[in-house]
């Protein structure tokens, strides 16, 4: 009888358990370093409720949480398309070209969930911008998608980042009114004034205009003291002009001043830093520094593919001036085999 009663009580605490929903949430994982208040592991779990342009809502239980949009590294949407992981770790290894195909097929099967969908649009646009930069034939396509992606999405978690990977493109494509037109609407959305900023500057940058691109970055190194992407993009953006204007000094200081403020395992950060090293050093007539620092970038920081080719371009030219023409044939001949359609291979 005891035994019959406890498999009767067991059975009714499974039919119990089982009409119960799992306990299901999306994870936001966030920046190293994020200030975020309750958060846990680096990590905050819960519902998204909504999304914008500076910051989402999750839902934790009965309560709600604001994340700032700039503390998010990536959010993993429970039930999202497995192919969007997959997508995620074929850019993280460099394959630019599967990773948008795999985005763009994520998309397609998250088309009745918004935030899942937009985030793989953006990828898949920002994975066609970041091949563009090795392969230019890529360019029409990225700028088509990431125009299509502004115009649709404008409340988008994405807009920032969508937006200064457009101006990217229009810059390298040389479309300098199509850039001013972007950053000006970069400038509206709130908290992206300091980033389109810096976007201006480089506008200007490209257009000779080197003396008002310091001044503008000035302004920005001295507002936006509180934000260390922002600070780093604008001293290596200074640090070009003043490369431009033959200043080499200055721009040397301000360059190990972002090498030292940034880790060594942060590859967007120092493969920039020790390329635009080189660029000083180079044209400051130092061709052995100049060497070692764009070494750097190709022993250590190999996984940028947009800095990478190059830096093995000027590694090949360096190596020519310093005589020594075994090693110039070498990394000439890495630079095709590795990147046998960037513009570096046609670079004077």
């Amino acid at each position: 009888m005891r035994s019959t009663a406890r498999n009767r009580a067991l059975a009714t605490m499974l039919l119990l358990a089982s009409s119960v929903a799992p306990c299901l949430a999306d994870e936001v994982l966030l920046t190293p370093g994020s200030t975020l208040k309750g958060s846990s592991g680096g990590r905050v779990r819960g519902q998204v409720q909504s999304e914008g342009p500076t910051e989402i809502v999750v839902q934790l239980g009965n309560s709600t949480t604001t994340v700032p949009t700039d503390q998010i590294a990536t959010i993993r949407y429970d039930g999202q398309p497995a192919t969007l992981q997959l997508a995620e770790s074929r850019e993280n290894g460099g394959q630019l070209a599967e990773a948008a195909e795999l985005y763009r097929k994520a998309a397609a099967e998250a088309a009745d969930r918004p935030f899942v969908a937009q985030s793989a649009l953006y990828h898949e646009a920002a994975a066609l911008a970041d091949l563009a930069s090795i392969e230019p034939d890529r360019l029409k396509d990225a700028k088509d998608r990431l125009t299509r992606f502004v115009q649709k999405y404008p409340s988008s978690r994405h807009i920032i980042p969508a937006r200064e990977d457009l101006a990217r493109i229009q810059l390298a494509s040389g479309d300098h009114a199509g850039a001013e037109a972007n950053v000006a609407e970069l400038a509206k959305i709130p908290k992206a004034s300091e980033k389109a900023g810096v976007l201006h500057a480089r506008v200007l940058s490209n257009e000779g205009k080197d003396d008002e691109a310091i001044s503008e970055l000035d302004r920005i190194l001295a507002s936006a003291a509180d934000h260390p992407i922002t600070q780093r993009e604008a001293r290596l953006a200074k640090a070009e002009a003043l490369v431009n204007r033959k200043k080499y000094s200055d721009a040397e200081t301000i360059v190990r001043q972002v090498i030292a403020a940034n880790g060594a395992e942060d590859v967007a950060a120092q493969s920039a830093a020790y390329n635009i090293l080189g660029d000083c050093l180079r044209e400051a007539n130092r061709p052995k520094d100049a060497l070692i620092a764009y070494l750097h970038t190709d022993l250590l920081y190999a996984k940028d593919k947009q800095e990478h080719p190059r830096a093995l371009y000027q590694i090949a030219k360096l190596f020519r001036v310093l005589k020594q023409d075994g090693k110039a044939d070498e990394y000439s001949q890495r630079l095709r085999q590795e990147y046998p359609r960037s513009p570096w291979l046609s670079a004077k």
